[in-house]
């Protein structure tokens, strides 16, 4: 009993990214479901080592030291060879913002490669040690453009990855309430995201920035930091009017841009057919607010289908949750037709009260439950079905 506790702690400590802080908060609550998921790997194997003399979070504290130290070490190497592909003519793209980045990257990668020898770091490969192992591996002599995704849990964090692959072009996709638990406050987001246009604005660059998201514009006009600016009246469409603002000024002319074929992201608002049995909007990778909101209004749009909702709600939304998540419910009326509500918890529950019976709600334990769901409610017009973002057991 002693040890499969002492793994179901482990399990969480590593879905927790090793934070301490976050692995106490939830210790309480830990379960064998969690088991499932873990990843056995080098830090996983030396805490469970070390856990038996000083317990799993002491083990991670000791451990945290080395791990910053290794970091640094990486921080300083990559440092070095970005500088000298720069100065062999390499220029690095940067991509922040609370939402849109890897869709944004990968608009900008298909249509850049037409011209230039690009390498775009994998997927959420977005902190030191992810960009490093892109970088050893992928980035060579070569390369004309390296694009790269910063992501953040603090203030200081996108200037710290700035610092480390200088770039000649910022992109800033948006600002929303993400991660709002880790960083205390929405102001502190967009503080932290806005380092982007600080980075430029000192060092020298180029920043295109979203002006369909206001508190991007709201920042810049602050900073008085001059942009190029893209929009769009969809999402697929500012995003890929993001792309094509980098691709215009890298010159790559009109003509070429339009013949260019762009793979969608999976799972970040993917329309697909197969996947479920059914038709499906797919954004169950991650979500916010901003995009939960455009996800519905979307769907609101789609009346010549039963438009169906199916989410767990957001995560990591600290004290603000439940009065964002009722505000989230009350955006559903009128928008959706029925809503699949996962888990019942104080997200769910939340959202319910904000629909206020307006809209017809069922309960699943699992997101995939949707299916049977759908299925059992025998409509007269084809489903259109809605995933918004997907919650894992430790939450």
């Amino acid at each position: 009993m002693k040890n499969t506790n002492r793994n179901i702690q482990l399990a969480l400590l590593q879905i927790e990214q090793y934070d301490g802080a976050h692995f106490l908060d939830k210790k309480a609550n830990a379960s064998s479901e969690l088991l499932k998921r873990v990843k056995v790997t080098t830090r996983l194997k030396l805490t469970k080592i070390l856990s038996y003399i000083l317990g799993v979070y002491g083990a991670n504290q000791v451990l945290s030291i080395f791990v910053a130290m290794a970091q640094m070490v990486v921080y300083l190497m990559i440092q070095k060879k970005i500088s000298q592909l720069k100065r062999g003519g390499m220029k690095v793209i940067a991509i922040a913002g609370s939402y849109g980045k890897t869709s944004v990257k990968k608009y900008t990668y298909d249509l850049l490669r037409t011209k230039y020898r690009v390498v775009a770091t994998p997927e959420s490969f977005n902190t030191v040690m992810g960009i490093a192992k892109c970088l050893w591996w992928e980035v060579g002599e070569k390369t004309q453009i390296f694009i790269v995704e910063v992501g953040a849990y603090h203030i200081g964090d996108i200037s710290y990855l700035l610092t480390m692959v200088r770039p000649d072009i910022g992109i800033l996709t948006g600002m929303a309430r993400q991660h709002l638990e880790r960083f205390g406050s929405f102001q502190n987001i967009q503080t932290a995201k806005s380092e982007i246009a600080v980075y430029i604005q000192k060092h020298g660059g180029v920043l295109i920035a979203n002006k369909s998201d206001e508190n991007v514009v709201v920042n810049m006009e602050k900073l008085g930091v001059n942009a190029i600016w893209y929009s769009g009246s969809t999402r697929h469409e500012i995003n890929m009017n993001a792309g094509q603002k980098v691709a215009e000024l890298l010159g790559i002319d009109a003509t070429d841009r339009q013949h260019v074929k762009v793979r969608e992201p999976k799972s970040r608002f993917e329309m697909t057919k197969k996947r479920y049995g059914m038709t499906v909007i797919d954004d169950s990778f991650s979500s916010n607010d901003h995009g939960f909101i455009d996800g519905l209004r979307y769907l609101g749009k789609q009346r010549k289908y039963t438009r169906i909702l199916v989410t767990p709600g957001l995560v990591e939304l600290g004290h603000e949750s439940n009065v964002i998540h009722e505000n989230l419910g009350k955006q559903v009326i009128g928008n959706a037709d029925y809503v699949i509500l996962v888990g019942h918890n104080e997200r769910t529950s939340s959202l319910e009260r904000g629909i206020d019976n307006k809209v017809k709600v069922q309960y699943i334990e699992k997101t995939l439950d949707f299916m049977r769901v759908v299925k059992e409610l025998k409509l007269k017009k084809t489903p259109l079905v809605l995933i918004e973002n997907d919650v894992t057991e430790n939450y």
